[in-house]
């Protein structure tokens, strides 16, 4: 602008001059015109970076054409009314298409595997991360990242991203392959009133965590309250139990498994410790009936108020927290997991990527550097609460549309400490051992085997599918 300013007294002064005869008129003319062109070229550069979207220029591949697949689900679709906003940006074309999580990723991956680019922007989960980066079917981000014509650094703001938030999106090869926009993992949910009630606050340690649970368990037996104090799924299958066994493992430093050198751990010391302890929990503080309880069985029960403590995902909150759905909404207290042992929370994270067989791969860039920006996601992240950028979180819109500053502390908390970038959760083996395990673990609940049997059976069918045990 101090330019911008100098130009403007420069062509002043120029004019000045000739209005009162000083100096030569065959001089002063190509001066004023020097002084003009440089001007409007000054103009132009502020006109076409405007310093709310970062100092490029976003219209440079105006008239291009691009295709994008997202996710069908909440979560994600709050992107869908600002597409036009990015089109009138750029100029470019943007085709949007939205579908389930089967038939996305069924869909990118015959895309992938045939060449053809349907696609050129993908919506990817941290699970699809190695499973799209090893065949080589994702184009690495770095270079797009440190080209400044595509990207202003400082507006951009790469390290708004926490270190284990980021993390997710780099590959085992060490590319950055997908850059996310959500940051996923479990909280403590509680219920507020009655963990006043009692006197009880929200545990910090693991022991205070158990006497916690005992404390309500015992309060419910007095007949003081009527919620049960502690309950997780109990269904098998790697979509229920299975996860919340590998991610409660995860939370106490165990693996169960070792899937990168296929070693079976569940017959283990602590293996063997982790399976009682689970299903032990199950038995004695949750509520009855629920021994083949899935998400859908817990939700609701929590949300009538019928269980007094929970483990569930941050990005549940918009629909435990709906007054319309939950009798307990504005009643709930949040608080990061408890962990031992070196354990951590396994994250989750949705991100996008770029097709390594695109055309059109510049221009895909500026859109995945949209969709990830600061500006929109500061705008978009109230709607579903989750954000990787750690800047939105104190964001007074933001701020405003969480359900408490306990809610937003525990999150910030678990992306700074608490989380896994890495967890064995996203491993491509993970369904059918999880499988194996969680069904062990509802033999145990139904009163067929012991913990000790349930591990060694477990661990032999691991064997069994090619895994090495690491049976004491």
């Amino acid at each position: 602008m101090k330019k911008f300013i100098c130009v403007l007294l420069a062509a002043i002064f120029a004019t000045s001059m000739l209005f009162l005869g000083i100096g030569c008129k065959e001089e002063a003319a190509p001066a004023e015109e020097a002084v003009k062109e440089e001007a409007v070229e000054e103009a132009a550069v502020e006109e076409a970076a405007p310093s709310e979207w970062g100092n490029i220029d976003w219209k440079q591949f105006a008239g291009t054409e691009i295709s994008a697949i997202m996710l069908d689900m909440p979560i994600s679709l709050v992107y869908r009314p600002y597409v036009a906003e990015f089109e009138e940006l750029t100029g470019i074309k943007v085709n949007w298409e939205e579908l389930n999580e089967t038939d996305r990723k069924k869909k990118v991956l015959v895309d992938f595997a045939s060449g053809t680019a349907e696609y050129d922007v993908v919506s990817i989960g941290i699970a699809d991360r190695e499973e799209f980066a090893v065949p080589g079917y994702i184009e690495p981000l770095e270079k797009f990242l440190n080209d400044p014509k595509l990207t202003d650094a400082e507006w951009f703001n790469i390290d708004d991203y926490l270190t284990d938030v980021l993390a997710g999106g780099y590959s085992t090869a060490g590319d950055l392959v997908f850059i996310p926009y959500t940051a996923e993992y479990y909280l403590i949910w509680y219920l507020k009133d009655v963990f006043d009630q009692l006197g009880l606050k929200a545990p910090k340690t693991w022991d205070e965590y158990e006497q916690t649970v005992k404390a309500l368990d015992d309060a419910r037996q007095a007949g003081e309250i009527t919620a049960y104090a502690h309950f997780d799924r109990t269904m098998p299958g790697p979509g229920e139990a299975g996860w919340s066994m590998f991610c409660s493992a995860s939370r106490q430093g165990i693996d169960l498994v070792d899937f990168g050198n296929k070693i079976s751990n569940i017959n283990t010391t602590k293996g063997i410790g982790f399976m009682d302890w689970y299903t032990s929990w199950a038995l004695k503080y949750g509520p009855e009936g629920s021994l083949n309880w899935g998400w859908h069985d817990l939700a609701p029960a929590f949300m009538q108020g019928n269980i007094a403590m929970t483990i569930g995902g941050n990005a549940s909150f918009l629909y435990i927290e709906n007054p319309d759905e939950s009798k307990i909404a504005g009643r709930i207290g949040y608080a990061p997991p408890l962990l031992k042992d070196g354990g951590k929370d396994p994250l989750w994270e949705w991100g996008w990527g770029i097709n390594a067989a695109s055309k059109n791969k510049e221009a895909a860039w500026l859109f995945l550097e949209w969709l990830t920006s600061p500006n929109l996601i500061s705008t978009i992240a109230p709607q579903f609460g989750c954000p990787a950028r750690l800047s939105s979180y104190s964001d007074p819109a933001y701020v405003e549309a969480m359900p408490s500053q306990e809610f937003i502390d525990a999150q910030t908390w678990m992306m700074e400490k608490g989380i896994d970038p890495t967890p064995q959760i996203t491993h491509p083996n993970y369904g059918e051992a999880s499988d194996i395990i969680s069904k062990e673990m509802s033999n145990v609940l139904a009163g067929i085997k012991t913990a000790e049997q349930a591990c060694a059976d477990a661990d032999a069918a691991l064997v069994d599918i090619g895994y090495t045990s690491a049976s004491e």
